[in-house]
């Protein structure tokens, strides 16, 4: 089920969940009357922790493809987002011989031989796709399709 949330409601809703998780965790450690294990209950609270700051306003900008798929007339940049850290990569364009994009997903096929990068970047396979239709030159796109996966 698809809740229709800001981001800010994002956040405060997995806030939320994971003190009450932490809660019943403290509670399972002083009783024995919990089906359920208290540590359990407090790696449920950390993962809600961590889905509270992938909901934040400032990290969804951060991931956003307008800024992970940039590219100049020699070169095409992706920025991967990791919590706290990016890890960018320059990969000249006359280099590139194939793109394969899946949700979540881009690979980029160096040199004709099957060896290259692969990109775990968030944001639907159509997209992906058309925001590398949009910085790609077309005479790269032309030589080099998009193979959805």
């Amino acid at each position: 089920m698809y809740l229709n949330l800001t981001p800010k409601q994002m956040v405060r809703l997995n806030l939320a969940l994971a003190v009450l998780f932490s809660g019943v965790g403290v509670y399972g450690l002083q009783s024995d009357s919990l089906p359920i294990s208290p540590y359990t209950c407090f790696t449920l609270a950390i993962a809600c922790v961590v889905q509270a700051y992938y909901s934040t306003e400032k990290f969804v900008a951060k991931a956003a493809l307008s800024n992970t798929i940039t590219a100049t007339d020699t070169s095409l940049t992706v920025k991967q987002v990791y919590y706290q850290c990016e890890k960018e990569e320059i990969v000249e364009l006359s280099r590139i011989s194939q793109l394969k994009v899946a949700d979540n997903y881009l690979a980029v096929i160096l040199d004709g031989n099957g060896q290259g990068y692969d990109f775990q970047i968030k944001g639907k396979a159509e997209a992906i796709i058309e925001r590398l239709n949009e910085v790609l030159p077309k005479a790269l796109l032309k030589n080099s399709p998009i193979k959805q996966v």
